[in-house]
């Protein structure tokens, strides 16, 4: 049976040195950071691990690294989608061959599927392996609408779909809508780096997919919900929302926060994001420089 994800699942920041090459030891560090953190499961080449950004032998060679680094103490995600399904099934058939537990599956966003054709993508993805499918909802980023409706469809038709993560607006209706639709069939993961936790979390949700730097806060917040100390849960939210939000203003200021905040506690060499990303001017700079004084105590 596929792996059931629940927790804290925070998305892995593929650390580059300044040439662009990747940083492989940085890799170990980051995944034994993440773990003492208290990750649930780790995820790798997703959008804002740069995951587009990398090649195919790249994409690989991350995968074998993180899921040796992990040594089977959690569940480990890989990215496998693309504009077309024998992409995505190559991707999603190597991805299980090096390890990977669960694939996490955006739609195809080229061409505009309708709900049929996204059905039969999925279908067919999710029959390529034994690995827990997760699909991605990111409309805001692919352009793809999907609903509870097809995904309860999916859910019937794919023994290894599993889990969303669902990341459209608005997000609290269309949880509580797959939950009446799928019930425990189907797991729900939160949104855009966790602003939606305390939402999902009373509509049923499972869990979030945040960004690396943020993993104790969301672990945490969870913890304290699961544990009847909703209080708690939400004074934890209310102190880290504020730098969360900061960084959603977009992926790149999301992957620029995290990189610099490993950069400083020593993980990474450099910050460096590939090319082409939207770059902190002299402003955000700044202000990201005063949330990080904040969180590390400088």
């Amino acid at each position: 049976m596929a792996v059931r994800l629940r927790g804290c699942i925070p998305i892995l920041a593929t650390p580059f040195l300044e040439d662009g090459t990747i940083e492989f030891a940085a890799i170990d560090r980051e995944v034994a950071y993440l773990l003492g953190e208290g990750a649930s499961g780790i995820a790798c080449n997703a959008i804002a691990s740069e995951g587009y950004k990398l090649t195919e032998a790249e994409r690989d060679a991350v995968i074998e690294r993180v899921v040796g680094a992990v040594g089977g103490q959690v569940p480990v995600g890989a990215s496998a989608d693309g504009n077309w399904v024998e992409p995505a099934i190559d991707r999603a058939v190597r991805a299980r061959r090096l390890g990977a537990d669960a694939l996490m599956v955006l739609p195809p966003m080229f061409i505009k599927p309708d709900a049929d054709a996204l059905l039969e993508y999925y279908r067919r993805v999710g029959a390529a392996t034994d690995a827990a499918m997760i699909v991605q909802d990111a409309p805001q980023l692919t352009g793809v609408a999907m609903s509870p409706a097809l995904w309860a469809r999916m859910a019937e038709a794919i023994p290894t779909f599993t889990d969303v993560k669902i990341e459209g607006t608005p997000q609290g209706a269309t949880i509580s809508e797959t939950r009446r639709l799928c019930g425990d069939r189907l797991g729900v993961f939160c949104w855009w780096g966790g602003l939606s936790m305390l939402d999902a979390l009373e509509r049923g949700g499972v869990g979030s997919m945040p960004a690396a730097n943020f993993t104790r806060e969301f672990a945490t917040i969870q913890r304290l919900w699961e544990s009847g100390d909703r209080a708690g849960a939400e004074a934890v939210f209310e102190v880290c929302v504020p730098f969360v939000l900061w960084t959603m203003q977009s992926i790149d200021f999301s992957v620029a926060s995290t990189k610099e905040e490993f950069r400083r506690r020593g993980m990474f060499a450099s910050n460096h994001q590939r090319t082409p990303a939207v770059r902190l001017d002299t402003t955000a700079r700044t202000q990201l420089a005063r949330f990080l004084d904040r969180k590390l105590g400088a």
